[in-house]
């Protein structure tokens, strides 16, 4: 459904006492979204699997060619694999419009 369009990843908070906060967007790849199961499967883009923490909330931001949607959630897994550095991202609240004013 959204395969294949830009993803804007942006840390919301930490959960963990330890975890260190990034403020750094990160780009990605929409690569597979499984509606049924809230999961979204994404291509990180330019940047090493490590400076996404397991141990954080993130803002996720699609867009599509008609509108930008944004989502909150966790990484569950990151890795590498043949198509290149895979993360896998749970939704928890669905998805909403965000205006072009970024709001």
């Amino acid at each position: 459904m959204y395969e294949g369009c830009p993803v804007d990843l942006k840390m919301e908070k930490v959960v963990s006492i330890d975890a260190v906060f990034d403020e750094e967007v990160h780009c990605a790849k929409v690569y597979k979204y499984d509606m049924e199961e809230d999961f979204i499967r994404l291509l990180l883009e330019g940047e090493n699997l490590s400076v996404i923490s397991l141990d954080a909330k993130y803002e996720c931001v699609i867009g599509t060619k008609t509108e930008l949607l944004s989502c909150s959630g966790t990484v569950k897994e990151r890795f590498q694999c043949e198509a290149g550095d895979m993360l896998i991202f749970k939704i928890e609240n669905g998805f909403y419009t965000v205006s072009s004013d970024g709001k």
